[in-house]
């Protein structure tokens, strides 16, 4: 028999609902085993979720799009000196190394992801003490899960999906088998053919999902759910341009899911509880958010807002209070930085809330011809904030207005891209490539040396 690469599953042991999540994996069994119950099977469900928080957290990965994106710069923590922190050295030049990635973590760490789900969809339909609706349930969440992680690979390391007209150019990876070691040399697919395989998951998963969540401990938007595999389906309608469906998906959210947008007077103190859509749980270990963007007592975080962002906040812009004034000695003098306050509270490890289907809706609408929605979307989140409404839209202005919504929630490098856009970092930028132009080749990341050394059919990004 032929070795299955990925061997064994990084699991957690069985906890309560109050527990859930709150211990690091602990054992490793064989497959086999492990799979064959509804209780192991679960338990590897957990793992996949715990290993894709801590892959989509980390440090290089979700200060992307904010920091390429020129919404964030570095604060000169507790030395007095500014410098590039030591996880996004190159990506932050736009020259990232093929063999030292600063990425090289992130890639790995999704294909290991991808091929524990595999797994899971290989061996759920044969468990003995399952339900139909049990087995449903987890491969809805194991397909949503899937395609949330190839196209976070996607994003990183494929160009836009107009980048050619045809969308011919070099996508990604995307395994829907666990892949054996010495047979399997998987290619990439073009744009065009890992869309039809996203959106193909996508629909398995919107088939076959339930109400109640696999895993029974933890809160139901710990989990995939109904409303975030259609977020998911909504975000891939929109990097597809497929301005019908991100309409549609995002519009039967708004009006159908039963989430609300925080109200106006929870918007300081309680940013985006109620609104949530998709909060992977927590661990003691598990709110790196902090350490990355808060004031801390002694040393302070490296990221802080640049002015870039900054100024564009009127003085009655609500969401202006999120910020968090601290004057540090640098070099001999004492400058202010803006810390956020998004993740001192009870959110954190949030992956969508209700804001983004606002936007989403309002850019497909616009695309659609459809300016009077577009608009109104655009004045609700306006309004939330405290602002007056706006009279006219156009995209650079939705973009403007996405970029304030989403600070410190890496997004904004993406919507550039998205929309050919060139890239403008001024204030606090220490690159050697402040202001790239599109199109660029640097705008993806490399694939790392160790998947081309192992792989012979894989392809590097074009530029590297």
């Amino acid at each position: 028999m032929k070795k299955i690469i990925i061997l064994s599953f990084v699991l957690l042991s069985a906890v309560s609902c109050s527990d859930f999540l709150e211990h690091e994996p602990v054992e490793s069994i064989s497959i086999n085993t492990q799979l064959s119950t509804k209780k192991g099977m679960l338990q590897a469900l957990n793992g996949v979720y715990y290993e894709i928080r801590a892959t989509y957290f980390s440090e290089v990965n979700y200060t992307y799009g904010d920091l390429l994106g020129g919404n964030l710069k570095f604060s000169p923590r507790s030395s007095g000196s500014i410098s590039i922190a030591a996880n996004v050295q190159n990506i932050y030049q736009f020259d990232d190394d093929t063999s030292d990635s600063d990425l090289s973590g992130f890639y790995g760490n999704c294909y290991d992801v991808i091929s524990n789900i595999n797994l899971i969809i290989q061996y759920v339909d044969d468990l003995p003490d399952a339900t139909t609706v049990e087995i449903n349930e987890i491969k809805a969440e194991a397909l949503a899960l899937r395609a949330f992680t190839h196209f976070q690979l996607y994003k990183y390391y494929a160009q836009n999906y107009t980048y050619t007209s045809d969308a011919s150019h070099l996508g990604i990876v995307y395994n829907t088998a666990p892949l054996k070691v010495g047979t399997d040399y998987p290619s990439r697919k073009t744009v065009a053919e890992t869309f039809v395989l996203l959106e193909d998951d996508i629909n398995k998963a919107l088939a076959f999902v339930q109400p109640d969540q696999a895993i029974t401990s933890g809160e139901t938007v710990n989990f995939i759910n109904p409303t975030a595999v259609k977020t998911i389906a909504a975000e891939i309608a929109l990097w597809k341009n497929d301005w019908q469906k991100a309409y549609d998906y995002s519009n039967d959210i708004i009006k159908n899911s039963g989430i609300s947008l925080t109200p106006k007077n929870e918007l300081v103190s309680n940013w985006a509880t109620s609104e949530r859509i998709w909060e992977i749980g927590k661990t003691v270990n598990a709110s790196p958010l902090q350490s990355l963007y808060n004031i801390g007592l002694t040393t302070y975080a490296n990221y802080v807002a640049s002015d870039d962002i900054y100024t564009i906040y009127t003085s009655d812009d609500l969401r202006k209070n999120l910020f968090e004034a601290k004057s540090i000695k640098t070099g001999t003098t004492m400058v202010p930085y803006n810390f956020t306050k998004k993740y001192t509270g009870t959110t954190s490890n949030l992956v969508y809330r209700l804001s983004l289907l606002y936007f989403i809706r309002a850019e497909a609408a616009l695309h659609l011809g459809n300016t009077s929605q577009a608009l109104a979307d655009i004045n609700t989140v306006r309004n939330r904030a405290g602002l007056a409404a706006l009279n006219s839209i156009s995209i650079d202005v939705l973009l403007e207005e996405k970029r304030k919504e989403f600070v410190f929630e890496n997004q904004y490098f993406f919507d550039l891209m998205r929309n050919h856009k060139n890239i403008i970092r001024n204030n606090g930028c220490i690159s050697n490539n402040c202001n790239p132009t599109y199109p660029s080749n640097k705008f993806v990341a490399p694939i790392p040396y160790k998947s081309l050394n192992i792989n012979s059919n894989m392809q590097q990004n074009p530029g590297y």
